[in-house]
C-alpha cells in the first residue's frame, strides 16, 4: 500500500509544468550505483514515469502500475521513493519543496489510478 500526502496548494515550482494529462520537470533522482543526488527531467505520461537527462526525449520509465510509492522520513529533503511492481529496485527522488513533492507524488497517485489494471488499494491520498 502507498501513501501520499493530498497537495495543499498546486504543488508547481518554476521548473515544472503539470497539465490535466502530465506532469513535467526537473527532480533529483539519486544514481543507481554511486548513490550521488543528480538533476533528471521526469514526466508521468498515462502510466508511466520517464526520465532522462533532457527535457527533449526522456529516455528511461518507470512503470507505475502496481508500484508502490512513499515519502521519506526525517530527512526533510522532500524525497519519496517509488519500487515498481515486481521489481527489486528502488527509485529515490527528490524535489526542492514540500509542495513540489506533495505535487508529484499526486499525479503519480493519480497516473496509477487512472490506469484499468490498477489495483483498488494502490493509492491512498491522505
Amino acid at each position: 500500500m502507498m501513501a501520499v500526502v493530498s497537495a495543499t496548494s498546486n504543488g508547481l515550482a518554476e521548473n515544472t509544468t503539470e497539465t490535466k494529462e502530465n506532469r513535467k520537470g526537473w527532480l533529483s533522482k539519486r544514481t543507481h550505483f554511486t548513490y550521488r543526488w543528480k538533476p533528471a527531467w521526469f514526466e508521468v505520461t498515462e502510466t508511466k514515469l520517464m526520465y532522462g537527462d533532457s527535457k527533449e526525449v526522456p529516455q528511461k520509465t518507470i512503470n507505475l502500475i502496481g508500484a508502490e510509492v512513499a515519502a521519506t522520513e526525517g530527512d526533510r529533503a522532500y524525497g519519496w521513493t517509488i519500487t515498481p511492481k515486481h521489481s527489486r529496485r528502488t527509485y529515490f527522488l527528490r524535489a526542492r519543496s514540500e509542495a513540489e513533492q506533495q505535487g508529484w507524488m499526486l499525479a503519480i497517485c493519480e497516473a496509477q489510478l487512472s490506469s484499468r489494471d490498477h489495483a483498488s488499494n494502490a493509492c491512498v491520498v491522505q
